[in-house]
């Protein structure tokens, strides 16, 4: 018998009620991010929620990312497959690039949320993106088909709600 007490694991946080509306209303959210200027850029993306947090994937070059540097304030809501919104609420939070060891956690959840599609959809090509890493061979792209880990040209990306016990905005 050990002497050793048995740690109780960490609660997760009870979910937001705006993030758990996000997460069933279906597997597409609205990204905003703004420009240095102030104007809005729209992306929709595959997400996960976990408490008081919600977490997407993005390849580390984009845009996005260049935005989220310079503007971590973000706004989501439900969208389609196409980015069209329709007229539910929308959250306004902070966004953050995770570091290694919560990305992979991250990527987990997303990938048990998304499936067999979290790693063969993005090795599609889909006209008008560039999602696909062209630079990769067919053996290569079918090795990460099989992966679990988190692709060395993707981050994951932690939004925490404005009104949630993680914001920054107060």
């Amino acid at each position: 018998m050990s002497t050793h007490p048995t740690p109780t694991p960490t609660p997760t946080p009870a979910p937001t009620p705006a993030l758990d509306d996000l997460r069933t209303a279906g597997r597409y959210a609205s990204l905003r991010t703004f420009r240095r200027d102030g104007s809005p850029v729209d992306t929709p993306v595959w997400f996960e929620v976990d408490g008081d947090r919600l977490w997407f994937r993005t390849k580390r070059d984009t845009a996005k990312v260049r935005r989220l540097a310079v503007d971590p304030v973000v706004e989501l809501r439900h969208c389609d497959w196409r980015g069209r919104t329709g007229t539910g609420p929308v959250l306004r939070g902070t966004a953050r690039i995770l570091g290694d060891h919560e990305a992979e956690e991250a990527n987990r959840r997303l990938a048990a949320r998304y499936g067999w599609q979290w790693t063969t959809v993005p090795l599609v090509r889909i006209p008008g993106t560039g999602t696909v890493p062209m630079r990769i061979g067919w053996r290569a792209r079918w090795e990460r088909v099989r992966a679990t880990e988190l692709w060395p040209e993707s981050c994951i990306v932690e939004v925490a709600p404005a009104d949630g016990p993680r914001s920054a905005l107060g």
